[in-house]
């Protein structure tokens, strides 16, 4: 008991604030530094100046480099160009087939999402947090969000039309805004 008290003590007064100023007083530096200076020496000047050189020609060096780097050419990569003369249905089977694409990379990342939703409802049920509120919220948002974007469709395609994925089809507006059926681009 006593030795844990002694090393406390020990610790308490290694570490405190007053030692630290006492060992290491901005004042005290001063004064010595002053009683130094006033001391008749006769290279005191000289020291000072080649001092003063070597901290002005460290310095200077420092400030004096810089390193430009070249930066990268671009990588340009141009449109492809397209024949001219290809037909509707030519133009409207690549659009399916690169739609296609672009959903199954949406379907890829949105099961990467829900991957990483399963870890962080894992992590936070082992942490004592409330993952089925989090996990309601979240799914509010994201309906909230479907029904956006399905507005935002039906809003566009009832204003500019749409093609058909399916037959490859043009189904555009009418001027009166019903939807017209079944318009086949080859004709």
């Amino acid at each position: 008991m006593l030795a844990q008290a002694g090393m406390r003590y020990y610790l308490a007064t290694m570490f405190s604030f007053t030692r630290f100023f006492r060992l290491f007083n901005p004042a005290v530096a001063v004064r010595d530094f002053r009683e130094v200076w006033v001391q008749e020496n006769p290279h005191r000047l000289r020291i000072l100046l080649l001092s003063g050189a070597a901290t002005f020609a460290i310095f200077g060096t420092m400030f004096s480099e810089s390193h430009m780097i070249q930066p990268r050419p671009p990588e340009v990569t141009y449109i492809t160009s397209y024949q001219g003369e290809r037909s509707d249905a030519e133009i409207i089977a690549e659009n399916i087939a690169n739609q296609r694409a672009k959903e199954e990379r949406f379907a890829d990342a949105d099961a990467r999402r829900e991957a990483a939703r399963e870890a962080y409802e894992a992590v936070g049920s082992a942490t004592g947090v409330d993952t089925q509120q989090a996990r309601a919220e979240g799914e509010a948002e994201r309906r909230q969000y479907e029904r956006d974007l399905a507005e935002a469709r039906e809003r566009a395609v009832s204003r500019w039309g749409t093609v058909d994925p399916d037959t490859g089809k043009i189904v555009g507006p009418n001027p009166n805004g019903t939807e017209q059926a079944g318009v086949d681009p080859a004709e």
